[in-house]
């Protein structure tokens, strides 16, 4: 008995590249025409080593993780960081208030950042990165906001 071939899913009409049609990607996949300008993330600078790692969630954290960061992922950078603090915020690495973590950006030869990023994932937990462009390059979760406390109100 032969094997039956595979057809490959017909592709809307769309621009030619090296031969190769791409298809119209923004009748495929929602909001592609305008991802430039929304963010994603890169994981390569993960910083496990620190109490802080994504290696320490657990798996109802991490699926509330992913979720929130699918959320994002459906605003565009503006909205993410330009409404003041909520649910995005730059800092200025040597201002971070943690010593810990100053420590571990020096190890992880990152200490000469500009600027160290964060997201807010809801009451207490942070997402730390660096934004480039609109790349998040995540470099810890933060379950309990130790990496940049908020001052303590009447004290």
């Amino acid at each position: 008995m032969k094997a039956a071939k595979k057809r490959a899913a017909a592709l809307p009409p769309g621009p030619q590249r090296a031969g190769k049609s791409l298809g119209a990607i923004e009748q495929i996949i929602p909001g592609a025409k305008n991802s430039g300008q929304r963010i994603c993330w890169r994981f390569q600078y993960v910083d496990d080593d620190s109490p802080w790692g994504i290696s320490k969630l657990t798996p109802p954290e991490m699926a509330a993780l992913v979720s929130k960061l699918v959320d994002f992922e459906s605003q565009t950078m503006h909205e993410l960081f330009n409404h003041g603090e909520e649910p995005g915020k730059h800092y200025e690495p040597h201002r971070i208030p943690n010593s810990l973590a100053r420590a571990r950006l020096t190890a992880l030869k990152l200490g000469d950042m500009t600027r160290v990023s964060r997201l807010r994932l809801g009451g207490k937990p942070r997402l730390y990165g660096f934004l480039i462009e609109n790349v998040f390059h995540v470099l810890w979760w933060d379950r309990e906001h130790e990496v940049w406390p908020s001052p303590k109100k009447h004290t």
